[in-house]
């Protein structure tokens, strides 16, 4: 997995656009990123990943649907900033 991330950083990193974005699986989710997620939104469900690069930052962006309401979120690589978008 740590493989898969170092590929992934590589690759947004290379991308002359200063916005990018990839579809990725639950699996290759940081563990860090993945609790982060998971202890905000334990009821979550429907949920998809992707890895993205915009204006220079790398964040990882979660679609899901949590008390029958439809979100997304922004998690840093880290783990520590999980920040729900409108």
């Amino acid at each position: 997995m740590v493989r898969s991330l170092l590929i992934l950083a590589i690759t947004l990193a290379s991308c002359s656009s200063s916005e990018s974005e990839f579809d990725i699986q639950e699996s290759e989710v940081p563990p860090n990123v993945l609790a982060a997620f998971k202890a905000k939104y334990p009821s979550a469900h429907d949920v998809s990943w992707e890895a993205e690069k915009e204006e220079g930052k790398f964040f990882f962006e979660v679609d899901f649907t949590d008390n029958n309401k439809e979100k997304e979120v922004h998690i840093t690589p880290d783990g520590l900033s999980v920040v729900e978008k409108d």
